[in-house]
Order: C-alpha cells, then sequence, then structure tokens
C-alpha cells in the first residue's frame, strides 16, 4: 500500500488542489446569493448555537486548515519558494483573523474577507497547479 500512495504523490496534491479549486470557484459563483440571503436575515435569527464558543472557533479553525492551511503548506514545502512562503504567510494571517473575528452574524454580513480570501486563494491554487504540471 505505500508503494502505490508514495509513487503517486504529486497525483494526490494535484487532486487535492483541483477539489479546493471547485470549492472556491462554487463559493465565488453563489456569492451573491449567499450575500442576499444573509442580509435577508435579522440578528434575532442568529442560530441558538453561541458563536463565541470554543468549539465553534475549533470547527472554524479545523475547517479552514483543510481549505486553505494544508495547501499553503504544501505549495511552501514543494516550491521552497520565499516568495511562496511570504504568500502564503500572508494568506494565513487574514484568514486566521477571518476566523477568529469575524463569527457573529453581523460580522458575516459586512465583511468582505471571505470573498477576497476566495479569489486569492483561487489564484494561489492556479499558480501552484501551473507550477507542479512543468
Amino acid at each position: 500500500m505505500w508503494e502505490i500512495t508514495s509513487n503517486n504523490e504529486d497525483l494526490f496534491i494535484m487532486f487535492y488542489c483541483l477539489l479546493i479549486l471547485w470549492v472556491n470557484v462554487s463559493y465565488l459563483r453563489e456569492h451573491k446569493e449567499i450575500k442576499k440571503g444573509l442580509s435577508e436575515l435579522s440578528d434575532e435569527d442568529e442560530l441558538e448555537l453561541n458563536p463565541n464558543s470554543f468549539s465553534m472557533m475549533v470547527i472554524g479553525l479545523v475547517f479552514n486548515f483543510f481549505r486553505r492551511w494544508l495547501l499553503y503548506i504544501l505549495a511552501v514545502l514543494m516550491t521552497e519558494s520565499v516568495v511562496v512562503l511570504i504568500i502564503s504567510l500572508l494568506l494565513f494571517v487574514v484568514s486566521l483573523y477571518d476566523t477568529l473575528f469575524n463569527y457573529s452574524l453581523a460580522k458575516v454580513k459586512t465583511s468582505k474577507i471571505g470573498l477576497y480570501l476566495a479569489i486569492a486563494d483561487v489564484v494561489f491554487i492556479l499558480a501552484f497547479l501551473v507550477y507542479l504540471f512543468i
């Protein structure tokens, strides 16, 4: 089993990149509908779940790890480029800020950080895929 996975690491990484790219592009296509749906909700309609709770923060951090941060780590390790490291760190800090401080419904309605991160991730993933294919 180890030989199968060790010989196809690049293939698994490309598949992961394409999956994350698909998630980000889907979010970008549906962004207007998502914002429209959020604007129709009032602040009183916020979930019974406390968005300030530790468990919600952990869920958000785990989600962002698999959606963004793992890709940044893979790109830095595979390219060994200082430029990729700086871009990855910048994107990491912005996404960490978004996860930790944009948790309430009112903040999510007004924040555009998620949109900008999705656009940056699409560009980052496309550049990384070009690097992998070359």
